[in-house]
C-alpha cells in the first residue's frame, strides 16, 4: 500500500512539474523576445494600474529579469535532479504574480490561476519538507 501511495505522489509531482514548466517556459521566453501589445491586456481586463506597472517593467528592462527567472525556473523543473531547486527558484515569482493581481489588477480569473500556480509550486517544495526542516531548523545550542 505504501508503494502505491508513493507512486501516486511521484505521478502527481510529475504532472505538477510538467504543468508549471508549460506555464513558465513560454511566458519567460515571450518576455525576453517580444514587447507587449497594450490592447491585448486591455481586452483581458488588465488595464489601469496593472498595465502601467507592466509597461514600466518593459520600459526599464526589468521585464528581462522576470523573463529569465521564469525561463530558467521552468527549465529547472524538467529534470528530476533540479526540479526542487526550480520550485524554490520560482517561489518568489509565483508569490509576485499572485500578489500583483491581489493588490494591483484585482482580476479574479488571473488571481485564481496564479493561486493555483502558487499552490502547485508550494506542493513541489513541501514534498521535501524533511530536507527543508533539517537545513533551516537545525537545533541550536544557544540563542546567540
Amino acid at each position: 500500500m505504501e508503494n502505491i501511495s508513493k507512486k501516486i505522489g511521484i505521478g502527481i509531482s510529475y504532472l505538477f512539474r510538467a504543468f508549471l514548466a508549460y506555464v513558465y517556459i513560454p511566458h519567460g521566453y515571450e518576455k525576453l523576445t517580444m514587447t507587449i501589445d497594450p490592447q491585448e491586456y486591455i481586452d483581458f481586463g488588465l488595464k489601469g494600474d496593472f498595465l502601467d506597472f507592466y509597461l514600466i517593467w518593459e520600459r526599464t528592462g526589468f521585464i528581462w529579469v522576470i523573463g529569465m527567472a521564469q525561463l530558467i525556473g521552468g527549465l529547472l523543473l524538467l529534470p528530476k535532479r533540479t526540479y526542487f531547486f526550480g520550485a524554490i527558484w520560482l517561489f518568489p515569482v509565483s508569490v509576485g504574480m499572485f500578489f500583483s493581481h491581489v493588490y494591483i489588477s484585482h482580476a479574479m480569473d488571473f488571481l485564481y490561476f496564479d493561486l493555483i500556480i502558487l499552490v502547485l509550486n508550494l506542493y513541489l517544495i513541501f514534498e521535501h519538507f524533511n530536507l527543508l526542516k533539517t537545513v533551516f531548523f537545525q537545533p541550536q545550542k544557544t540563542w546567540i
